[in-house]
């Protein structure tokens, strides 16, 4: 009764905290404005929802400590932990409000998570042990350091599930209640009433969040709960002497996991930098399907608490199997019926076999006469031809003896993703390679970058052979214009006896081309 009232009294300090932080955000400027690139809603939307519902957590947190002697006594004997914690929510907070309001840096907004997770982990928040399958896991003097990768994990996997109205709030209250249950079963009531409290505080905030959201969390919120919620899956899920259930306390977190790990693959994969932003996460991809707000909060919400209760499972009858065969029960139909990272797999395999191949080869294969590289094309959404320039390019990198050509298309204001690369067999990077990397635009909007590597001519004018280069990308730029503005059939224009010639050809959407087989080069 006493977690029910808890629950009760977070939901109504946050119903009545939220519209004013709404107000008081408007005020100073702290709203999320469109950018008509990655941020496509219509108005400005105030931030620092997460502060109300903080707020409201720690507020019943205090009224808990005042009313309840067995919380009073825990906090007490606990009383490193929770200080810790607190103090390192709070720098979250402050960091998430100045990346909302000023922007910072994707690296210094990681090493601030760092220094959050390691006061934690410094504190006695730490994973000393873990079982699987009935075997304990000593972590010994990695405790610290696999302490703060789980809780990045958690902080930014919370962080990037942020992107739709009200999605992170339902994702999150289900994780809450999650743990809250788990904690109570597995005898930790100090957990309980804390999770307990913070789902009641997010189903107040909720209340605004909802399609169409009128405030939204915000970095100083999602970062937060993140943490908050990273600490709760360490110690909600302790069954002996800071013995973790591994398999409970990760299979909760299947779904955002996967997500993560997706973009940091897709990421890498189609050459991009790992702080690149984009609208690839799993909430994206099922809104340019077709799916909308509710029904986006539904997939995916409804993928995470089918993990939940596989992880609940598997604690009540004490057996890891149920919760493994949840997540990948979840994640196989996530994967298997395409709605999100199918392309991502793919991609990896491709990458993989090539690999693998290249360790058992040993004599290289003699390239096809009519081919001087090999290529990798993947579009992950859109119609539009980007084959068309693709083929002209590599024409065009073929004859001037490029080393590399890298095209990343990536605009989600048109909804279109295409990433293609293009390696030349006899021209390997080196030390006397330059590399150019030139932004595409087209109607005042960035659509992507075109990467270029090259071979120094020593004894000439590199810049003068640049120059020459460079004159022949003008045809590109018309045939580029019109793939955008054209969506049936573009026609590309020539100029100058330079000009990429193209080669029609359709890759159709949501497909992926190798032309030849992709093999690194051998060191």
């Amino acid at each position: 009764m006493f977690w029910l009232l808890a629950a009760i009294v977070s939901l109504a300090i946050s119903v009545l905290c939220t519209p004013l932080t709404a107000r008081w955000a408007r005020h100073i400027g702290l709203v999320d404005r469109p950018d008509g690139h990655r941020k496509l809603h219509g108005r400005e939307i105030p931030l620092g929802g997460g502060i109300a519902v903080i707020l409201s957590l720690g507020l019943v947190s205090v009224l808990a400590a005042f009313l309840s002697v067995d919380f009073r006594y825990g906090v007490m004997h606990q009383w490193m932990p929770l200080l810790s914690l607190t103090l390192a929510t709070l720098m979250l907070c402050l960091i998430g409000f100045i990346d909302d309001l000023r922007g910072i840096r994707g690296r210094q907004k990681l090493m601030a998570q760092c220094v959050a997770t390691l006061l934690v982990a410094v504190g006695g928040t730490t994973i000393e042990r873990f079982e699987l399958f009935d075997h304990t896991f000593e972590m010994g003097i990695f405790a610290i350091p696999v302490t703060c990768l789980w809780l990045l994990g958690v902080v930014n996997a919370v962080n990037l599930i942020d992107g739709a109205d009200g999605l992170a709030t339902t994702v999150c209250v289900i994780i809450s209640v999650t743990f809250a249950v788990m904690a109570q079963l597995l005898g930790h009531p100090i957990e309980s009433l804390i999770a307990t409290a913070l789902a009641g505080a997010l189903l107040g905030f909720l209340v605004y969040n909802r399609p169409p959201a009128r405030i939204f969390l915000g970095d100083a919120g999602s970062m937060a709960i993140g943490l908050l919620l990273g600490v709760l899956a360490i110690r909600s899920s302790i069954k002996g002497p800071a013995t973790i259930a591994l398999a409970s306390a990760t299979t909760i977190w299947a779904v955002l996991f996967f997500d993560v790990v997706m973009a940091i693959a897709r990421r890498k994969l189609t050459g991009r930098s790992f702080y690149t932003v984009d609208r690839g996460h799993i909430h994206h991809v099922l809104q340019h399907k077709g799916f909308g707000p509710l029904a986006t909060i539904a997939v995916v919400g409804g993928a995470c608490a089918l993990c939940a209760i596989g992880a609940l499972a598997s604690v009540a009858w004490k057996s890891e199997l149920w919760a493994v065969l949840t997540a990948g029960a979840v994640l196989s139909v996530i994967v298997g019926s395409r709605l999100f990272g199918f392309h991502e797999c793919e991609l990896f395999t491709i990458r993989l076999v090539a690999f693998l191949r290249s360790l058992t080869t040993f004599v290289r294969p003699t390239p096809p006469p009519q081919s001087n590289g090999h290529h990798l094309c993947t579009r992950f959404r859109g119609n539009r031809e980007w084959n068309l320039l693709w083929n002209s390019l590599i024409e065009y990198a073929e004859r001037f003896n490029l080393c590399r050509v890298q095209l990343n298309v990536c605009s989600p204001a048109i909804s279109e993703e295409y990433h293609a690369v293009w390696t030349s067999r006899h021209n390997k990077v080196d030390f006397d390679c330059w590399n150019i990397e030139v932004p595409l635009h087209c109607r005042n909007l960035r659509i992507g970058s075109l990467s270029i590597v090259g071979k120094s001519v020593r004894g000439e004018s590199n810049f003068h052979w640049l120059s020459d280069l460079m004159e022949g990308f003008e045809a590109f730029e018309l045939q580029l214009n019109e793939i955008i503005e054209d969506q049936t059939q573009p026609q590309p224009q020539t100029a100058g006896q330079n000009a990429p010639r193209p080669v029609r050809e359709a890759v159709p959407a949501g497909s992926m081309l190798v032309s030849s087989e992709f093999q690194p080069e051998p060191k």
